[in-house]
């Protein structure tokens, strides 16, 4: 996605996906340290809700947990983006690192002055997927800049949302 002064997006996105189609995607902007989360049920095995999205945060990077097969004959989010997004960095961490409830602790605490955060432990296990996969999308950043530690630092949009 490139802004009206036509510079590339700085996101880096981390994408996981369960069993029932539901895909988490945590959109981070580099440039503005807001975090974008979506959950929502992947409906055609064309991953046309992903790639919708990846189209528009035209990500720098992109983090995956490694191979699965997935469900249904669809290829996984893995897949798709060496499929489609060969040119974009692709980053692939341990399942380990999409750990939904160090995300939602992460979200949390990083973004305890956003209105939409103050309801997360009511909506934690329902959108797992997001958070898990903020967790490995704060992860990375962290180990190649400065730490997102500090309290209240990030704002963000939590887009919990689940498109047909």
């Amino acid at each position: 996605m490139e802004d009206d002064a036509g510079e590339r997006s700085n996101f880096v996105i981390g994408l996981i996906e369960n069993r029932a189609k539901e895909v988490g995607v945590a959109a981070f902007d580099l440039r503005s340290a807001s975090l974008h989360l979506s959950q929502y049920i992947e409906t055609s095995s064309s991953y046309q809700n992903t790639k919708t999205l990846l189209h528009f945060y035209d990500p720098l990077v992109i983090i995956v947990p490694p191979n699965k097969l997935a469900p249904d004959g669809m290829v996984g989010v893995s897949i798709l983006v060496d499929r489609f997004y060969s040119s974009i960095k692709k980053v692939i961490m341990a399942r380990g690192c999409f750990d939904d409830t160090k995300g939602a602790v992460l979200v949390k605490n990083l973004a305890a002055k956003e209105p939409s955060a103050l309801g997360l432990d009511t909506y934690y296990k329902q959108y797992y997927l997001c958070l898990a996969a903020a967790s490995a999308t704060i992860k990375w950043y962290n180990k190649f800049f400065s730490p997102v530690g500090i309290r209240h630092e990030i704002s963000g949009y939590f887009l919990f949302s689940h498109p047909t």
